[in-house]
């Protein structure tokens, strides 16, 4: 019998997959052990599964961000070559277009093409050549990252600095709740809570800027009522 959650577990197995290969081994093995305890309890709710990954996410976060903003542009353009070497020529087909015109790896992963121009057994094709690609590519990468270490070190603390920023704004526009309706309240809570999400290890990066965007409309709206 399946997991409950098998599929937001399987999710976090393949976002494990695809750490960075500068992710400290302490965290991958954390994230890994985490993901196996979570399988192993069928009566693990969806909260416990959302604290894990966010648990993770947050670690992970800085050193992932660290890591493309070192290695990204070249990176990108070797794991698209390797990628379309790995699949057949009708789903090169497909897919060649859309890198060559700029599109990313992962913006095709998530595009509408790849749902609906490719059947299971060519997004198989793809998903597996962009991990095989990306274990090949691992250890090139890593030693260009060994090769420049104090600037990857620099760009964790800025990227971890940076996460904090986030999170102190989450935890600014919480406060504004106090101020608010009940109504007003539950919205602003909401909004908080879907900002956080980005933290986990299976969801879009959380934005500073549209954090901040959304305390201003919310200080503006309280002073516009008083």
């Amino acid at each position: 019998m399946s997991h409950p959650h098998q599929s937001a577990l399987d999710e976090f197995q393949f976002a494990i997959r695809h750490f960075v290969p500068t992710l400290p081994k302490e965290i991958k093995e954390e994230a890994q052990q985490l993901h196996d305890s979570l399988l192993a309890d069928e009566s693990a709710d969806e909260a416990l599964l959302r604290d894990a990954f966010y648990n993770i996410g947050v670690k992970e976060y800085p050193y992932r961000k660290a890591y493309e903003e070192l290695t990204h542009s070249s990176a990108e353009a070797q794991m698209k070559a390797m990628v379309l070497e790995h699949v057949d020529e009708t789903v090169r087909a497909v897919i060649k277009p859309h890198l060559d015109a700029g599109v990313s790896l992962d913006e095709l992963f998530a595009s509408e093409i790849f749902e609906t121009q490719l059947d299971a057994k060519q997004r198989y094709q793809v998903e597996d050549g962009i991990l095989v690609s990306a274990n090949k590519l691992a250890e090139k990468l890593k030693s260009e990252v060994g090769g420049e270490a104090d600037t990857y070190h620099k760009l964790v603390e800025k990227w971890k600095a940076h996460a904090g920023e986030i999170e102190k704004a989450i935890q600014d526009l919480e406060v504004l709740a106090q101020g608010g309706d009940e109504n007003q309240q539950a919205e602003i809570k909401d909004k908080a809570a879907r900002f956080r999400e980005g933290f986990l290890v299976t969801e879009t990066d959380p934005n500073l800027e549209e954090v901040k965007k959304e305390i201003e409309y919310w200080r503006d709206t309280f002073a516009e009522e008083e």
